[in-house]
């Protein structure tokens, strides 16, 4: 069949989105279609039609809407069977051409044309247009009134009049229309008096809007419409519905909104068809909604915001098909328990101060099933695990308000009892459980009677073919769940293993090379279906065809349930009862129809495509010419010449487009390829011949400039559904989601597709489509391709369901074909459970570890300890710390007065010697230092780095320094320390003087050439401590009166610009401070300056305006408390460990603890946050949801007058609530790599001297 013949049997097509702008660019190929009965050109850019539209007599429905028309099409006229014409935004003044015959007669017609379209002056004139019309909109006209012709128009079916003040205007043309289905009345001065009471005639009236209108009740007209589906009333003033709302048996959407409704009548609860409901803006209360709501089974969504609801009825919950409500800027109390059991996709309860949600009940406390690995979150289990004895639960403000809940629909129901149509029903209860007790005691007695032939009757056992179990398996990918259910014959052919259904037609047509599956459907006098099932087999069908047919027809027997064996059919040698059911005509044909499954070795031959790739978010992958001149120095570009692919990278491309080009062919290579094809990747300048070659040659005196437009935009992509029915194709478009996102999840495996990406069109053939759509999709493509102006190098692309090409799959949005892989699981764990992780969820409770959430927090060091354990540290400290600082890429010795005082941007070492504690505790230490030998003794080097620190200090020790100083000292130990993460022991050494300052230290040759340094701004430092005063360290902040806490201590220095005095230091005392913190800052200061400065120290309340307030920017508002101090705790959740683990971090905690790839949870005491890392797993973040929950809960029995809060923050948006718990917090840091998470490792000589050779003459940079 040519593309030719293909065009007349076309019956429908869609060319919206495509640009059409001028004559040129209009297909000229539609004149051919003589059988087309509609054609959608929407958003084309049209101005005009050309003339060879009015050929196409057989038009029905043509749709222009969203154009740049100016007339109406003088084509239009002969067009006669026109039925349905949609000028929508266009620019039209006139249906009415001014060459066109005024007297011409049309059919009727559908005419939808834009709000500045007078339809009044164009359509309704009968000298002009005698004809009767299907839709017409008068919205927003102004007009008082309606022509009297209107009553011609008898086949009417929408008419729109909304806002038109049609005061005076009885509508009596109303009589005549039939078949009106929707009529809108909205803003049109409605009344009692002068809503049509014709109304009632209309049998076909099925929506009707009379909102805005100030009406006092529902005309009583309206409760005589039987068929309404849709009913709009908002914005009116009607205060009840009355009894008579039962009369709507029809109805599916009521909208009542912003009326003063307080109570909703029981008879409208019998509108079981209702599947919307608008209740917003009234004055309902919980006594307004009846009981009897459980019976609007098909109810999806319930509004009722800006009403007086302190609850909901229980019988609302029961609502299985719920799936939207809407209760804020109520008076919401709390929610019944069942809430939870709905699949609600959306809930709002906004605007309810005191609404306080229900706890959910024990079925759904363990997450969601398999999204939460059926992991039991409750809180009793999780206290048993923990080996904890839940303790009682006190009376939570949930209770409370549930109890109040339960109050108001205790007093609801005396009302409900004296309602009318209750009153007997307890009397229908007992009545109907004695008529069931007479029932079971005739049976029984009847039972009895005869029971002397029912002993001796014996039950016969079952066959031997009814007692074998048939496997439990889903056949629904090889055949439908509608077979077997139609009397009829059914025929599949085997293809590549696989059943594939036949056209009816071509039942009784076998080929000699194919096996075939026939089921034969009969209906018993009794009503039950009978099967037979045979299975036909080829002379030259190859062996898999044999063996499948054979086995997929035990299959279809199994899905079926039929007891019928499976007769095996030969060619030649058919029984007769298998040719009588094709009347004995069978038809055989030579050949084959189908492939083999088996792999059949073929050459294949990749098309050379030459791609270019822009885009960061989502990677845009577009065909261009295979030549040199398409290159561009702003994009990506990769040649697909089958066995290389070549990526050439431009000198401006975006460095993420050129990153995921990369992964892009990789991914390509290895799906499409194997991995076998040789990948090639070329930056500009830099090309070989062989790329120039494969591009087809270098063009003389080339240069690659830019040519696209800097503008450029990729075009959508349009997506196409081949539709074949009896004699007819027909070419809709898919529906896309808002901003033409194409998703997967539109393809669908029956049918056939055509993607249109304006250079390249690829047609998805789906596993189960027709053989004969198939065909004609492909010659449609091949017409699609030449009938729109495309590019020449445009080209058309196969490609069957499964085996879908990377740059098919990138047309689509998340597409991503990467499988969910368990790596906790082992190859012996999988291969004796298998790797169904569904039915493995199901069974197996994944590990958890939650411990830690509900130990105590740690007690804090008194100060009479710390002081204590402080002076046990420095005991056996022989002899003081030998300094160093790395500067010049060289290890230099620390003055003495810089003892304490570290840099953020600086590296350190200290070398310590300590004595061994004594295994005789009645010796005294002191009375040795004569007697010590170094097996008495022991070494450790600590390496302390700043937190803007690089590495480089860190690699030079340890590939260079560290031998060296192993052959000065023998065998030590390392440890390595972060800034804020130090150890008590190394922070002991220093008695509370821990000071850190931001930025670099001075050279030696920078305190030479300037011994003196003024400062440029003022600075800060804020003293603090957490869990013991050993951990007390000076840390330089910024410096502004908001970082102030009236609990701490702060040294501020305000520079000074002349003068021999540099700058003045400020010791700021807070009110709540202790003393000895107080006398330890005076000392810090005195050590951090020296007679070039002034010091002041000044308490909370006295500060000096003119220096302070002044040196700090402003005086702002600041903390007179840190109750946060004694509540403070930060738990790391993560799966390190194969497992979920929720561990507590040390008391001391800082900034850099907030791991990227974790999620953290902070007690504030006020809140608890829920820290999310940018690269934490959805699990983590998930199961640390749940964990925060837990603990809160847990805090509610443990601390009761502190009620904790939830809220949640991520990195870089954390809210000062959350970082005022870190000392010093600052910008995080972005480490190049992680440093190793040991803190302290042992090397032996021995061990060195394996890694590298003994120098024979050590320096002394150490000494």
């Amino acid at each position: 069949m040519s593309p030719s013949v293909l065009l007349p049997y076309i019956y429908g097509l869609d060319l919206s989105k495509n640009e059409f702008g001028n004559d040129q660019q209009f297909p000229i190929s539609l004149q051919e279609m003589c059988n087309l009965r509609w054609l959608q050109l929407n958003r084309t850019n049209v101005n005009r039609l050309p003339e060879f539209i009015g050929k196409l007599k057989s038009l029905e429905k043509l749709s222009l809407s969203h154009n740049n028309l100016r007339d109406a099409p003088f084509c239009l006229n002969k067009l006669t069977s026109l039925r349905s014409l949609s000028l929508r935004d266009n620019h039209v003044s006139s249906l009415i051409h001014p060459s066109s015959d005024k007297n011409s007669h049309s059919p009727q017609r559908n005419i939808e044309v834009q709000p500045d379209f007078r339809l009044v002056s164009s359509i309704i004139d009968v000298e002009i247009l005698p004809v009767t019309y299907r839709r017409v909109k008068l919205h927003r006209y102004k007009e008082n009134t309606l022509p009297a012709q209107m009553r011609r128009l008898t086949s009417l079916q929408v008419l729109i009049l909304n806002n038109n003040p049609l005061i005076h205007a009885q509508l009596r043309q109303l009589s005549s229309m039939h078949s009106l289905e929707t009529l809108h009345l909205s803003n049109t001065k409605r009344t009692l008096n002068n809503v049509p009471t014709i109304l009632e005639l209309l049998p076909n009236l099925s929506d009707l809007d009379l909102s805005a209108n100030d009406l006092p009740a529902v005309p009583d007209v309206v409760y005589k419409l039987k068929g309404l589906k849709r009913l709009n009333l908002n914005d009116n003033q009607i205060s009840e519905l009355t009894g008579q709302s039962d009369s709507w048996p029809q109805l599916e959407i009521l909208q009542i909104c912003r009326n003063k409704l307080r109570n909703l009548p029981q008879q409208l609860m019998r509108c079981t068809k209702l599947r919307r409901l608008y209740l917003n803006s009234n004055q309902i209360s919980l006594y307004g909604l009846p009981r009897g709501i459980f019976n609007l089974e098909k109810l999806e969504v319930f509004s009722a915001a800006d009403n007086n609801l302190e609850t909901i009825p229980d019988a609302l919950c029961r609502l299985g098909s719920l799936k939207v409500l809407n209760l804020n800027k109520n008076k919401l109390l709390t929610l019944p328990e069942a809430i939870h059991f709905l699949q609600l996709k959306e809930l709002d309860v906004s605007d309810n101060p005191d609404f306080v949600m229900p706890p959910k009940p024990k079925e759904c406390q363990k997450g969601s099933g398999p999204a939460f690995y059926n992991i039991d979150f409750s809180l009793a289990n999780q206290l048993k695990l923990a080996g904890q004895v839940a303790p009682e639960q006190p009376t939570a403000p949930t209770d409370i308000q549930q109890k109040r809940a339960a109050r108001i629909r205790r007093l609801n129901k005396p009302e409900q009892r004296n309602s009318p149509g209750s009153g007997g029903s307890s009397e229908t209860v007992l009545r109907g459980m004695r008529e069931t007790a007479k029932r079971k005691h005739a049976l029984d007695s009847n039972m009895s009677n005869n029971g002397h032939y029912n002993d001796n009757e014996e039950i016969a056992g079952r066959r031997w073919d009814e007692q074998i179990e048939r496997p439990q398996l889903n056949y629904s990918e090889f055949f439908d769940e509608a077979i077997g259910h139609i009397a009829g014959i059914t025929c599949w052919e085997i293809e590549n293993f696989l059943p594939k259904q036949l056209e009816r037609q071509l039942n009784g047509t076998f080929y000699t090379g194919d096996c075939y599956i026939i089921l034969h459907t009969t209906v018993e006098l009794s009503g039950n279906l009978d099967w037979n099932i045979f299975f036909w087999i080829g002379q030259d069908a190859t062996l898999d065809k044999q063996a499948c047919a054979a086995m997929h027809a035990v299959n279809l027997r199994n899905m079926l349930g039929a007891s019928c064996r499976t007769q095996r059919e030969e060619q030649g040698d058919e029984s007769d009862e298998f040719l009588v059911l094709f009347n004995h005509h069978l038809r055989v044909i030579d050949g084959a129809r189908t492939e083999t499954g088996f792999w059949v070795v073929r050459d294949v031959e990749h098309p050379t495509r030459f791609y270019r790739t822009s885009g960061t978010q989502k990677l845009h992958v577009e065909l261009v010419p295979t030549q040199a001149t398409s290159l561009d120095p702003r994009y990506v570009f990769f040649l697909d010449v089958g066995p290389r692919l070549f990526i050439w990278n431009g000198k401006k491309c975006n460095s993420m487009t050129k990153a995921k080009t990369r992964l892009f062919v990789e991914k390509l290579n290895k799906s499409e390829r194997k991995g076998l094809s040789e990948l090639i990747q070329i930056n500009q300048g830099e090309e070989t011949d062989k790329f120039w070659r494969e591009l087809g040659g270098k063009p003389q005196n080339f240069q690659v400039v830019n040519h696209v437009a800097d503008d450029f935009v990729p075009s959508r992509s349009i997506l196409y559904k081949v539709d074949l029915g009896q004699e007819f194709i027909e070419l809709p478009q898919v529906e896309l989601e808002p901003g033409g996102l194409i998703k997967k999840e539109l393809l669908h495996t029956r049918n056939i597709y055509i993607l249109d990406c304006h250079t390249e069109l690829f047609v998805w053939i789906g596993k189960k489509s027709a053989r004969l759509v198939r065909m004609a999709a492909t010659r449609l493509a091949c017409e699609l391709l030449s009938m729109i102006q495309r590019l020449p190098h445009a080209v058309i692309t196969k490609t069957l369901e499964g085996a879908e090409t990377q740059v098919f799959k990138s047309k689509f949005d998340a597409w991503d074909d990467v499988l969910a892989v368990d790596f906790t699981r082992t190859a012996e764990n999988v291969s004796k459970k298998g790797a169904d992780m569904k039915k493995i969820l199901q069974e197996n409770e994944m590990k958890t570890n939650l411990t830690a959430l509900f130990k105590n927090r740690p007690p804090w060091q008194t100060r009479e300890a710390a002081q204590e354990a402080l002076e046990d540290w420095n005991i056996f400290l022989l002899q003081p710390f030998s300094m160093f600082v790395y500067e010049n890429k060289k290890f230099v010795k620390l003055p003495d007065d810089e003892r304490g005082q570290f840099y953020s941007h600086d590296s350190y070492l200290f070398v310590a010697r300590y004595l061994l504690p004594s295994e005789d505790e009645s010796m005294d230490n002191s009375e040795l230092e004569d007697e010590i030998k170094d097996s008495d003794t022991e070494r450790i080097v600590y390496f302390w780095q700043g937190r803007n620190a690089n590495n480089t200090a860190w690699l030079s020790f340890n590939f260079t320094f560290k031998q060296e100083l192993i052959d000065v000292l023998g065998d030590f130990e390392i440890i390595q320390l972060i800034q804020q993460q130090e150890n008590q022991r190394f922070m002991a050494h220093f008695n509370r003087k821990f000071i850190i300052h931001n930025g670099k230290r001075r050279t030696a040759a920078q305190r030479i050439q300037m011994p003196i340094q003024r400062l440029t701004q003022t600075q800060m430092y804020h003293i603090r401590w957490c869990y013991s005063t050993i951990m007390t360290r000076c840390i330089q902040i910024e410096a502004t009166s908001a970082n102030l806490c009236s609990e701490f201590c702060y040294i501020v220095t305000v520079p000074l610009d002349s003068g021999d005095i540099i700058g003045i230091v400020y010791v700021w005392i807070g009110n709540s401070v202790h003393p000895d913190d107080a006398l330890l800052a005076q000392e810090i200061a005195n050590e951090m300056y020296n007679d070039s400065y002034t010091i002041q120290v000044i308490n909370e309340g006295n500060e000096p305006e003119n220096f302070f307030w002044v040196g700090l920017g402003d005086r702002l508002a600041y903390d007179l408390t840190a109750d946060y101090m004694r509540y403070m705790r930060l738990f790391k959740c993560s799966n390190d460990n194969g497992f979920f683990v929720v561990t507590e971090k040390y008391a001391d905690f800082c900034q850099d603890d907030l791991l990227d790839d974790d999620c953290m949870l902070l007690d504030t005491g006020t809140y608890v946050f829920l820290w999310k890392g940018p690269t934490a797993s959805i699990i983590e973040v998930k199961f640390a949801a749940k964990s925060a929950e837990l603990y809160i809960q847990h805090l509610r029995t443990r601390e009761p007058d502190r009620p904790r809060k939830l809220r949640l923050t991520v990195k870089n948006s954390e809210p000062v609530e959350f970082r005022k718990c870190f000392h010093a917090w600052s910008k995080h840091k972005n480490p190049p790599r992680e440093l190793e998470k040991q803190n302290a490792f042992s090397i032996s000589q021995q061990e060195q001297q394996k890694q590298a050779p003994k120098k024979s003459h050590p320096t002394n940079i150490f000494v």
